[in-house]
């Protein structure tokens, strides 16, 4: 993705959360519960850089298989 936009964000969120779905090692629930929160703490960030490099951090989480998770 090019950068920070409403639709990036939501195609992240819905990802993570799919791919949360095939977890064997750790607890679904919990790591759903994880993420939306995450999503939601990080939502009030007002500076185009914060979100960028929080949509990063993100699309680094799912290119390492969930930080090794999967």
């Amino acid at each position: 993705m090019a950068g920070w936009s409403r639709e990036a964000v939501l195609t992240l969120y819905r990802t993570l959360l799919r791919q949360g779905r095939q977890l064997q090692l750790t607890d679904r629930d919990f790591y759903a519960s994880y993420v939306r929160r995450e999503f939601r703490r990080q939502q009030g960030l007002k500076q185009l850089e914060d979100k960028e490099r929080q949509l990063e951090k993100g699309q680094f989480f799912l290119r390492t298989k969930l930080g090794g998770l999967v």
